[in-house]
């Protein structure tokens, strides 16, 4: 259709941010630096009525729901919000193998997302000769494809880049020139690469992320709810999704079974440095050793992430799982490993509530900054402290939902170590010795600067109960 007005150039959206000068009182709105920072990353905003510079904390959620992604300059997507577009689906955050993030790669080399390794050595053999700049002297950008070319095949055609590419794009893309993986974010909060030996790889990093993946997952145009707000489902629905229920739960308990085969093995080899060279359970200088080797170790790696806070977790099974095989095989009719069979049961069920309640704790917190965003009267300083408060608060309930994690896999751990019929009971008796001795020197950490100060309630609650299995000790001898 024509018009009496000239072409009219078009430009991208970029994100924008709203906010308010604390100097004199102004409201404005400032340009999402690309990349987009971290969440929670300060900036330094320039007033534009009074010049004064002033600090405003980033998070995703500022941005306009309307903005659901901004092109790069390589024309993937960088930056996706929570919000809708235009009635359309939502950004998805991570891509999967199925469903990449983008397929910018796989267009270049003209092969759809499922190719094999095979398949796109031989696209880029038949496109590397058919866009080689040598045989284009006359086009100006044949250099910049073939660039283009080089850069997709030797992502595609490497297993783990190329699952990374379909998770999360280009690297160019990512936040800082990185990747924001849950499961990479959770390894270097809690504890690192040190810990894994000892707890394994946190599943509940990898819950999430299947989450995230499995966000833009429903079904397209208008959705039928049930009185509970619920979607209505078809049968042919409802058992796919049962039949992706069974096998998501299938997949969990055989990488739980590996975690806990490695852990076992990785533990029983390291308690194999008390119980192979101690000549009983009271070997006096193999114990002095065994203690002083448990507490190096102990303050070594209380100097990572969380620490001091996972050495007590960890040391607080070993110990009562420890005792209670002690206690079983030392006392009357086995009274004393029931006894803390119910101190570990009451344990957990108090574990539980506090992980709920913190739970409960972040969505309150979530709950009012949406209020006031709703009711429209939300300072830029009481969104500051909401937002530093949901962070804090989102951080304790996930280290509680781990913690409750690496409980249950180390209680698993220790059963089958202590338990171990091709072993005999003597030996047995020496791996809970030093078992309980590792798990003492763990608990007995604290944070630097603590020394001195009140026990932690793991320390408490084992303090009564040590009593109890020296005695059954000296029993023995």
């Amino acid at each position: 259709m024509s018009s009496s007005y000239a072409t009219i150039d078009s430009s991208p959206v970029l994100p924008r941010i709203t906010s308010t000068c604390p100097q004199c009182n102004t409201p404005g709105e400032f340009l999402v630096p690309m990349p987009p920072p971290r969440p929670g990353s300060v900036l330094n905003i320039r007033c534009h009525k009074c010049k004064s510079i002033f600090n405003h904390a980033f998070y995703p959620t500022q941005l306009p729901s309307a903005i659901t992604a901004t092109p790069s300059s390589s024309g993937s997507q960088t930056f996706f919000s929570g919000g809708r577009s235009g009635g359309g689906r939502r950004g998805r955050k991570i891509g999967t193998q199925e469903k990449p993030l983008e397929t910018r790669y796989y267009d270049i080399m003209n092969v759809p997302v499922d190719a094999t390794t095979e398949d796109i050595k031989k696209a880029y053999r038949r496109l590397a000769i058919k866009l080689h700049p040598d045989k284009n002297p006359n086009d100006p950008e044949a250099e910049e494809r073939f660039k283009e070319l080089a850069i997709a095949y030797q992502t595609l055609s490497d297993p783990e880049l190329r699952k990374k590419y379909n998770e999360f794009g280009p690297k160019e893309s990512a936040p800082e020139g990185g990747y924001v993986d849950p499961e990479e974010i959770f390894g270097s909060i809690f504890g690192g690469e040190r810990f894994v030996p000892i707890i394994g790889h946190i599943s509940l990093a990898k819950d999430m992320k299947a989450a995230m993946q499995e966000a833009d997952d429903e079904p397209e145009g208008q959705v039928v709810l049930d009185a509970k707000g619920r979607p209505i489902l078809s049968p042919e629905e409802k058992a796919k999704k049962d039949e992706k229920a069974r096998k998501g739960a299938a997949e969990k308990a055989e990488a739980r079974k590996e975690r806990v085969d490695k852990l076992v093995e990785t533990l029983e080899r390291k308690l194999g440095i008390f119980t192979e060279s101690a000549t009983g359970p009271n070997d006096r200088d193999v114990l002095r050793s065994w203690r002083e080797i448990c507490a190096l170790e102990a303050e070594d790696l209380k100097q990572e992430s969380y620490g001091t806070e996972l050495l007590n977790a960890i040391g607080f099974v070993y110990v009562s799982k420890a005792k209670a095989h002690l206690a079983t095989n030392q006392s009357f009719m086995g009274v004393g490993g029931w006894l803390h069979n119910v101190q570990g049961k009451y344990h957990v069920f108090s574990e539980t509530v506090s992980t709920l309640r913190s739970a409960i704790e972040l969505k309150s917190v979530f709950d009012q900054l949406a209020a006031a965003e709703k009711a429209g009267n939300l300072s830029p300083e009481e969104r500051k402290r909401l937002e530093e408060q949901a962070a804090e608060k989102g951080l304790q309930a996930l280290f509680k939902g781990a913690k409750l994690e690496i409980e249950s896999v180390l209680r698993e751990t220790c059963d089958r170590v202590l338990s171990d019929s091709s072993i005999p009971r003597s030996k047995a008796e020496l791996r809970a010795v030093a078992l309980q001795i590792l798990g003492e020197a763990y608990l007995n950490v604290k944070k630097d600067g603590e020394e001195g100060r009140e026990e932690s309630e793991y320390v408490k609650v084992e303090t009564k109960q040590s009593r109890e299995n020296d005695y059954y000790r000296a029993q023995q001898r």
